[in-house]
């Protein structure tokens, strides 16, 4: 055999070695602390970095999934996958979330390549028939809500719902498919209205009368709040 094919057999060999590393690398399942550091990483700098802006709350979401990809890849990170809830448990979280389905603002998978179905989708359809089965494939599910697009200040029904919905779903999860890693489940909460600061103890007090899932976490009063808002042009 001549030496350059030698070679070249070698090098192939070394090249599919590294592909196979490469593979099993990203079939690693981080440790739940490493994706919460991560997430709330990129909560902090969106926040720090966006909270002076005024913009509709779709800007907003598009900024804030910019921040997830750059912590956990493009193929990591999606918005919106929908879930139907009709014939879920019955359960107070259930009865405070509206609709016979809901979406997600932002979500990261454990592994990376986005599949999502919809439960009515005709490409792609949830086998379970609600879409509650992609929580197997996320490690995070979140909501965002935004401060600055409501121009009376925040609605606490809508955040104290927010939180509900997501109790609601880690719940019916865990029923549906007992036994399987839970997503961790973030409420983040931009308090960024130009003239007033919302009211977290209004807040703690509507929780306190349904409380919540202990396992859905509310970002934005101690972790990484806004420091500056945006300042609303002078009237003339």
């Amino acid at each position: 055999m001549a030496e350059a094919e030698r070679r070249a057999r070698r090098g192939g060999a070394q090249a599919t070695l590294r592909v196979g590393a490469a593979w099993q690398h990203d079939r690693v399942v981080e440790d739940d602390s490493n994706v919460a550091r991560k997430f709330e990483a990129a909560w902090s700098v969106f926040a720090q970095t966006c909270g002076q802006y005024l913009a509709p709350e779709a800007t907003y979401q598009a900024w804030f999934a910019h921040y997830l990809i750059s912590q956990f890849g493009i193929d990591r990170v999606a918005r919106e996958p929908i879930i139907k809830k009709e014939h879920f448990a019955e359960s107070p979280w259930k009865a405070r979330v509206l609709g016979n389905h809901v979406r997600l603002d932002a979500v990261v998978t454990r592994q990376p390549g986005v599949m999502l179905p919809h439960y009515a989708n005709r490409l792609v359809r949830a086998e379970d028939g609600s879409g509650l089965q992609i929580l197997r494939d996320l490690v995070v599910i979140s909501e965002l809500k935004v401060a600055a697009t409501q121009g009376g200040g925040m609605d606490h029904t809508e955040v104290a719902r927010d939180v509900y919905k997501l109790s609601m779903l880690l719940a019916e999860f865990e029923a549906a498919h007992p036994g399987s890693p839970l997503p961790l489940a973030y409420v983040c909460v931009l308090d960024n209205h130009p003239r007033r600061a919302y009211d977290w103890a209004h807040l703690r007090r509507r929780l306190e009368d349904v409380p919540a899932d202990p396992r859905v976490r509310i970002l934005g009063e101690q972790f990484a709040g806004v420091t500056l808002r945006p300042a609303l042009p002078s009237r003339t």
